[in-house]
């Protein structure tokens, strides 16, 4: 060709079918800096590789637009650069002589008007009837075919002509591409430069495609046929997937795996369909066993640490907190009560302790539910019969510590009823009083550690022998051996008084006081006086006994006097009221923030954008205002200028932490929230300051704004009212409020001891209320009086909360078992006995009222009367007597009585009795 461009170095195929040598552009690591293109996402790699080439670029805001679909001259471009990049020229006349009749040689785009000249020359883009329609779309077709020709123009071969002796990859569609395009196509396919079995030839192409279709091409000779070295499930949607040249993918699933359920998925990547089997592994978190370790004492051991914060009241050992659910359910007749139950957690939060008021005896259903672990996933709600054994063991002293010098800690091996007798004496006999002044102790029933105080009666280093006769466990086992005895050294004065060590600032309005050593005094706000100040709190530090950590009401700013009170160390020694004079120094500094995320609050289900602070922030009259930023969405770049949002509210997280504010979303953003949109904001504080009132410091933040969801109905339902019903056969459970019908009516939702729930029906809500009633399977309920009765399950109308699960043992039901007629005898031809399974009544006065009489299957005129002849506790005889005596013929023909509809026949608590169709008498 006379006019085409000039190439300085040009490679040559040794032969079509060998190993291409190209000169590859190799894909980098770093990144091309493009905000809209992730390292997660699957083409970013080749749109990094060629970006760094200056084969392509992005839009002058960053962005690439990958998704964008891609237009004929940004492809003219593309190729252009690729080919002159070889080595090819630019023509000298592309600005006088225009190639494409759409396309003049002077025309603005000047970049468009030379590549447009270079691919034309070389015969890599031809156009279309003369015209170049720049800003067309290309469709997928149309470029297999001027990727094949860009590659010929650069190695003298076609991609066509390399894939030739590599066995056809199936096309699924390759019939419905135009002739002359196919064998590209295939060649795609069969180089691994297309990585799907539909091609869809006709569709078009998007910028991040196009990029991976090209840097394959241009490293045709490196392609190859890459397969899944791990999948891993990062979680129910999400797969880390590692191919064979250890690039790595990050797969988002549109349906969710299931846990622990090996999983074969298919997904795509650069274009080539893999397959891989997967397993989303949720490791379980629940109760692994629970057993009585005494009588009182039950233990709970996690496969876990538990969050102690969702556990306990003040998230310490102690009382349970409401809707962390730990409950004891006697299952027994009369119930065992376990009253109030405690607890304590392990140090490694694994072993849970639970205490019981009141001693266990046999069956309980235990449920614990409600509680996070430490990493805050949840546990699964255990619910399980435990049988608790007899408490045979006798306890046993485990210890003596030395609290101080004249207070000593006696540890037991279970809690205790009674101490029995305790009686004192010194190491000579002499006998010590147990009074304050001698020895005194702070026992009270079902403790496990008690304190003995020696009082002045007891020298210092005298020994004191306690002894405990008749001490007891909660289950009644004496102490052994019994009795037993400790003993106690009182210590005395060491005669060094604690002193003050150092008195440090450890914030805007907290400093710390260390003293010489371990102090018996309790933290109170009144051990420290600040001049011009006052104390908030006064806490001794958990880690350092000798260090208690003050908060004050206002900031600390320069010479300060401190007054500490009269303290006393551990050995009983005093020291006098002394003065400090501390230098504080005023927080000058700004709260800076140290980070900030978007998190979606699992109660309102709304977004909110949570701020970090490098430090404690205080709020008053606290506002965020965004003075400045952009949004964008859709490749739209939208600025924002101060005045477009106006200052909202912040508060705190959780007050706890007076690091964290937070502001919902829909509300900072304002007229300016959009779904789906990236924000990068520019946000100025006021009101949020550190102890000293210094505002906070201007930041910045990016993120993406998702959307709100409906606000989460956590209302739970309070203990319903469980009441007898006046039929036998059902039992009225009443709610305090509107409940979902599909867990009110689930049999498996109540338990009733000794009887069996067949179906609830619910009826309407009424004043506030709304009654399920309980119907219980005929004859099931064997016996009258006090049952366990439970109720778990049921929420409230449209909640997501379950009530906390509700027993009791103080509602009595009747048996509901029907009276039957177990013989029917003729005594004499003007009497019939029907003998009952039990005791009957309402026996009705007028004859023939309940029974009707039949012989040979006849209806007879004769009237019947019934009266009780023997109305036993156990069983009812009714004597049925009959008008006129029954004949030889009559009986030879066989009597049977029927009850009419009228028969009302009862026994004692009203389950009336049920008869057999026909009722034969036995002559």
């Amino acid at each position: 060709m006379a006019n085409q461009p000039k190439k300085y170095t040009k490679f040559v195929a040794a032969a079509a079918t060998a190993t291409l040598v190209a000169s590859a552009i190799v894909p980098v690591a770093s990144a091309a800096g493009f905000s809209d293109v992730a390292d997660t996402n699957s083409h970013a790699v080749n749109i990094n590789a060629l970006a760094e080439a200056g084969i392509i670029g992005g839009y002058p805001d960053g962005t690439f637009k990958p998704n964008q679909e891609l237009t004929r001259g940004q492809v003219v471009k593309m190729l252009g650069k690729w080919v002159e990049a070889q080595g090819f020229e630019i023509p000298a006349d592309y600005a006088t002589k225009a190639r494409f009749t759409d396309l003049a040689a002077d025309a603005k785009d000047q970049e468009l008007v030379k590549y447009a000249a270079l691919v034309f020359d070389t015969g890599v883009f031809a156009g279309s009837n003369g015209a170049l329609n720049a800003g067309g779309k290309i469709t997928r077709e149309n470029m297999a075919l001027v990727l094949d020709r860009a590659f010929k123009a650069i190695n003298d071969t076609t991609l066509v002509e390399v894939a030739a002796e590599i066995e056809d990859v199936k096309v699924a569609d390759l019939a419905t591409a135009k002739a002359e395009a196919r064998e590209a196509i295939q060649a795609l396919r069969n180089l691994g430069i297309s990585g799907v079995e539909n091609f869809m030839p006709k569709d078009s192409v998007t910028r991040a495609q196009f990029a991976t279709f090209l840097n394959k091409t241009i490293n045709t000779d490196a392609v190859v046929e890459l397969t899944v070295k791990e999948a891993v499930a990062v979680d129910a949607k999400t797969v880390e997937v590692t191919l064979s040249d250890d690039t790595k993918h990050t797969v988002k699933l549109d349906e969710a795996l299931e846990s622990n359920k090996a999983t074969e998925i298919k997904f795509t990547i650069d274009e080539k369909e893999y397959t891989a089997e997967v397993t989303y592994v949720v490791e379980e978190l629940l109760v692994e066993e629970v057993k009585a370790i005494n009588a009182t004492q039950v233990e709970v051991k996690f496969s876990k640490a538990v969050d102690k914060a969702t556990l306990f009241a003040d998230g310490k050992s102690g009382a349970f907190k409401v809707g962390a659910t730990v409950t004891f359910t006697s299952i027994e007749t009369p119930a065992v009560a376990p009253g109030e139950l405690t607890g304590t957690l392990s140090e490694d939060g694994k072993t849970l302790t639970v205490t019981a008021a009141n001693a266990l005896s046999k069956r309980y259903d235990v449920v614990v539910d409600g509680l996070k672990a430490t990493d805050g996933k949840n546990i699964t709600k255990y619910a399980e019969m435990i049988t608790i054994t007899a408490d045979k063991t006798a306890p046993t002293v485990v210890s003596t510590t030395k609290k101080s010098a004249g207070s000593f800690t006696v540890k037991f091996s279970e809690p205790i009823k009674t101490l029995g007798t305790v009686s004192y004496k010194l190491a000579n006999g002499t006998q010590v009083t147990a009074t304050a002044t001698g020895v005194q102790n702070d026992f009270v029933a079902g403790a496990q550690e008690v304190t003995f105080t020696v009082g002045s009666e007891v020298a210092a280093g005298k020994e004191v022998i306690a002894s405990f006769i008749g001490a007891q466990d909660q289950a009644g086992n004496l102490l052994s051996p019994n009795p037993s005895t400790v003993s106690f050294v009182k210590g005395d004065k060491d005669g060094v008084a604690p002193t003050v060590s150092s008195i440090t600032q450890t914030g805007a309005k907290k400093f710390s006081v260390k003293f010489s050593e371990e102090l018996s005094t309790a933290a109170a706000t009144g051990l420290f006086t600040i001049v011009d100040n006052a104390t908030v709190s006064v806490v001794k530090d958990t880690t350092d006994p000798t260090v208690y950590n003050v908060e004050t009401t206002n900031a600390l700013d320069g010479a300060t006097t401190v007054s500490i009170a009269s303290v006393t160390d551990l050995s009983g020694e005093t020291s006098a009221a002394t003065t400090k004079v501390v230098t504080f120094v005023k927080d000058a500094a700004a709260p800076k923030v140290a980070s900030s995320a978007v998190v979606k609050d699992t109660t309102d289900n709304k977004e909110y954008l949570e701020i970090t602070f490098d430090k404690d922030v205080e709020l008053a009259s606290a506002t965020v205002d965004v003075t400045a930023g952009t949004s964008s969405k859709d490749y739209v770049t939208t600025t924002l200028v101060d005045g477009d949002i106006t200052p909202k509210t912040v508060a705190y997280k959780d007050a706890k932490n007076k690091k964290v504010v937070r502001v919902a979303l829909a509300t900072l953003l304002d007229t300016k929230d959009v779904k789906g949109a990236t924000y990068s904001l520019d946000l100025a504080f006021a009101g949020v300051t550190n102890g000293a009132g210094v505002v906070a410091d201007t930041a910045k933040t990016t993120f993406t704004r998702g959307e709100d969801g409906t606000a989460t109905n956590s209302t739970v339902l309070g203990a319903p009212t469980v009441t007898a019903n006046a039929d036998n056969n059902k039992v009225n459970v009443t709610f305090t409020g509107a409940v979902d019908g599909a867990s009110a009516t689930n049999v498996a939702n109540y338990k009733v001891d000794g009887a069996v729930i067949e179906s609830v029906t619910l009826q309407p809500f009424k004043d506030g209320t709304q009654i399920a009633v309980l119907n219980l399977k005929a004859d099931s309920n064997t016996f009258t009086g006090i049952r366990n009765i439970s109720v778990e399950n049921v929420k409230a109308l449209g909640s997501s909360k379950t009530m906390l699960p509700y027993s009791t043992n103080e509602v009595s039901l009747n048996e509901n078992i029907a009276p039957t007629v177990t013989k029917a005898e003729l005594t004499t031809t003007t009497n019939i006995n029907l003998t009952f399974s039990e005791a009957v009544s309402n026996i009705n006065d007028t004859a023939g009222a309940d029974f009707e009489l039949y012989i040979g299957g006849v209806k007879s005129a004769k009237t019947l009367a019934v009266e009780v002849v023997d109305a036993g506790s156990e069983k009812s005889v009714l004597a049925v007597t009959v008008g006129t005596p029954l004949t030889a013929d009559e009986l030879s023909k066989g009597v049977t009585i029927k009850a009419t509809s009228n028969a009302n026949i009862a026994d004692d608590v009203t389950n009336t009795a049920k008869f057999a169709d026909t009722i034969t008498v036995a002559q």
